[in-house]
């Protein structure tokens, strides 16, 4: 067995000529940073190259991103690697690269980054010359967004988005790197360089960035609408271009208007922000005949008469869920501790039961905090005579809500977006009632998720299996421990006057 460290690996599939061209270019400056050996070089952009190196404290390979030795004597590029690394540093999501350090050397400065070992998706897209399928180009886009949306949230945008800064993880997940072009929302007009001059890459340049006027996120929007155009045709739309959709049959009419409309010229006219596009991108719109409309008018008529009818709900008091949890008794996968009541799961795929009965309706509430990792936390509740989980942060994707419904999981779009961030407390409420889920975070109503005469079930992925034990409610964590506190739940009475 070849040792995984080796960097020998990273030369597996290279084509003659590129090795030949390897062989002929540069020699590569020498790179000396500290607590870090160089193995071997990963590219090479304007700014300077990228290597492979082992961080020894920790024994993981690293991405070190070094300055041009030209450009190691300009204090406005030095300035610039660093305001990247805290840029980088400070942005915390699944799908933005990670940054470990920032470092001054002889020779220069230096970013130690996480390695992201699957390559960009420049790379990707080269493999697809017509396009990727539209599904996963969605689903590209969607990660990417999410990475845009957490950096603009924390007043950040990117101005340099393009395959080339996205690189794909080991399982095909989209991580948003390169921010040595980002600036404050605050202070959009400060530059880094010269007044006037436009910054970023001509093909991926929103036109107000040519004529140097005061940026906002929808500079981010045009870029990424550049982008969806690539993945979905494997086309660059220069010049007078196609709507997607007249490039492949099997984009619809909705997509593709959501596409063109983030690459509108001017800024007013295009998606004021990433979850606009992202909205119109995953939302289709279906045609609604005539007679639908009739029948759907009756429905909210009767449904107006029933909600008009119907006595307020009589709710019980709060009971505490997780208090009498018994660790040797009720922990279904992985390693749990109770400190009176408050439940702290492990590093592993983590279950423990809590209610093996539950009215037909109620409610739950309780505060959780994720401590480390990066996957989900879960309710696992009883509805229906069925089980199932509402999950924040699921699928290293920021999805949250009920999974899964009717055989879908919430990567199918029909949930909302609620990425952790690690060490945050957050209240989860979940209303339980006969043919539907009401969630609700940090006191804020999210969705109502429709169950009725839909089954339910719980993915796969939480590797359940079968069980005999008789569970109406319990808390999970995929390998990120969490700690789940404040459990509780009250019935609720829907017939009382």
């Amino acid at each position: 067995m070849s040792d995984s460290r080796s960097p020998r690996r990273r030369l597996s599939g290279l084509k003659p000529d590129a090795l030949m061209a390897q062989g002929l270019a540069e020699p590569e400056q020498v790179v000396e940073v500290a607590g870090i050996t160089i193995e071997t070089p990963l590219g090479r952009g304007g700014m300077g190259a990228v290597y492979l190196g082992r961080q020894l404290s920790l024994d993981r390979e690293v991405a070190v991103k070094v300055l041009a030795s030209e450009l190691a004597d300009d204090p406005q590029f030095l300035e610039r690697l660093e305001r990247e690394a805290r840029v980088m540093a400070r942005l915390r999501h699944p799908n933005i690269v990670a940054v470990h350090d920032f470092q001054r050397t002889e020779d220069g400065a230096a970013i130690v980054m996480e390695f992201v070992e699957g390559g960009s998706l420049r790379e990707k897209l080269l493999q697809h010359p017509n396009g990727l399928p539209v599904a996963e180009a969605l689903r590209i886009l969607r990660q990417i967004a999410a990475g845009l949306e957490a950096a603009h949230a924390s007043g950040v945008i990117h101005r340099d988005m393009k395959p080339e800064n996205v690189l794909m993880d080991a399982d095909g997940t989209a991580r948003v790197t390169d921010f040595g072009l980002a600036l404050p929302l605050h202070e959009a007009s400060t530059r880094l360089t010269l007044s006037g001059t436009a910054v970023g890459t001509v093909d991926y340049m929103a036109p107000e960035q040519f004529r140097g006027v005061e940026a906002d996120a929808r500079l981010d929007v045009f870029a990424l609408g550049v982008m969806a155009y690539e993945l979905l045709t494997g086309k660059t739309p220069r010049g007078s271009f196609d709507a997607p959709h007249r490039l492949r049959a099997d984009i619809s009419a909705q997509v593709s208007a959501a596409v063109m409309k983030a690459l509108r010229p001017e800024p007013a006219e295009r998606f004021a922000s990433i979850a606009e596009f992202m909205k119109a991108l995953h939302q289709p719109r279906r045609r609604v005949w005539p007679w639908l409309v009739g029948v759907l008018m009756l429905v909210g008529t009767l449904a107006m008469i029933k909600w008009n009818a119907a006595p307020a709900e009589v709710t019980g008091e709060w009971r505490d869920a997780a208090a009498g949890t018994r660790i040797w008794e009720d922990v279904l996968r992985g390693d749990w501790r109770n400190d009176n009541g408050v439940l702290t799961s492990g590093t592993d795929i983590c279950i423990v039961k809590l209610e093996d009965e539950l009215p037909e309706a109620y409610d739950v509430r309780l505060r959780v905090t994720r401590l480390e990792g990066q996957y989900s936390t879960a309710l696992f509740f009883r509805s229906g005579g069925r089980m199932a989980t509402v999950e924040l942060d699921a699928w290293k994707e920021g999805l949250a809500g009920v999974q899964m419904i009717n055989g879908q999981d919430l990567t199918s779009g029909y949930g909302f977006r609620f990425p952790l961030a690690n060490g945050e407390p957050h209240d989860l409420l979940v209303e339980v009632r006969p043919g539907e889920v009401r969630v609700s975070v940090d006191g804020q109503f999210k969705k109502t998720f429709v169950t009725k005469d839909l089954p339910m079930e719980i993915t796969p992925a939480w590797e359940l299996g079968p069980t005999t034990r008789r569970m109406a409610l319990a808390l999970g964590s995929y390998q990120s421990p969490t700690r789940f506190e404040q459990v509780e739940w009250r019935a609720v009475d829907l017939t009382a006057d």
